[in-house]
């Protein structure tokens, strides 16, 4: 993807938070939680590096804050 980063760290929003770890193989990890009705729930996936960007970008997009 031309132009387009991707920064690791941790992105929330109203109780929903999303990790990206970049790995060293074109790969990222990305772990989610989410706590609602007093639980949480929690995901994770690896995707290629360009569609980690696509996830991040539309979280950006949606107003999530950086944490970290």
């Amino acid at each position: 993807m031309e132009d387009k980063l991707l920064y690791a760290g941790t992105w929330v929003m109203e109780g929903h938070s999303v990790e990206f770890t970049i790995n060293d193989d074109d790969t990222c990890r990305i772990y989610e939680s989410y706590e609602a009705s007093g639980r949480e729930m929690t995901s994770h996936m690896v995707v290629h590096i360009d569609n980690a960007i696509t996830y991040q970008e539309r979280y950006i997009k949606l107003g999530y804050d950086k944490v970290s």
